[in-house]
């Protein structure tokens, strides 16, 4: 319990600071559903995801800072998207039309695919890149179609809330920084999954793609 009430104090301070605090020359963003939407997820994705620190840097070198790269990926192309609609976009920003309704379903698949591939994992599951935690190769759940669904929901969970919010340059700039972040992880991520179960990653390489279903 006190590991689950963690999890949603740091959602939420992760939130007030990512979602509300860029807004406060704009509280007319306030009266909006989309970015009380923004914040249940960011708080949701808080809870599914291990404890984590931000500002910790990984004792193991295989990491490469990899998960502090994705952390503040994420932290910076939202802050971006909700300024771009905040002061940029404001109030058309805030219509609900088709593409804004399409944009919340992607994101929330996403959300969900990533949240099943945390709890497919287990304890299995770090937030640096570990390979003492790296006891079996997990091919259930969302890994038998992908062999990186959580970065790939996240990938569509935050790239799709600039769609979500109409914030047009941000869709180019979220989806640019985090696919380069993602690709880097999994690049030193997938190297140690070989180095430890060798020839049975590397068949499971061949019939899964990393991100994107028949295509990479």
């Amino acid at each position: 319990m006190k590991l689950y009430t963690q999890k949603i104090l740091l959602g939420i301070i992760v939130v007030a600071t990512v979602v509300i605090l860029p807004i406060v020359g704009n509280l007319q963003m306030l009266d909006t559903p989309q970015l009380w939407i923004m914040a249940i997820i960011g708080i949701v994705a808080s809870f599914f995801q291990p404890s984590y620190n931000p500002f910790k840097k990984s004792v193991d070198k295989e990491d490469r800072g990899t998960a502090l790269q994705i952390i503040w990926s994420i932290y910076i192309t939202q802050i971006i998207t909700i300024a771009e609609a905040t002061y940029l976009r404001f109030p058309e920003s805030m219509h609900w039309d088709y593409i804004t309704t399409i944009a919340l379903v992607v994101m929330l698949v996403g959300l969900i695919l990533r949240s099943w591939a945390v709890t497919t994992l287990g304890g299995q599951f770090t937030w640096h890149i570990d390979r003492k935690t790296s006891k079996n190769l997990i091919k259930t759940g969302p890994f038998r179609f992908l062999r990186h669904p959580g970065y790939a929901g996240a990938l569509l969970t935050y790239t799709f809330s600039a769609l979500f919010l109409h914030a047009w340059f941000s869709v180019a700039i979220n989806f640019i920084v985090l696919i380069i972040a993602f690709t880097r992880r999994i690049y030193f991520e997938e190297a140690v999954l070989m180095d430890i179960f060798g020839i049975k990653y590397s068949e499971y390489c061949k019939k899964v793609r990393k991100m994107i279903p028949l295509i990479w």
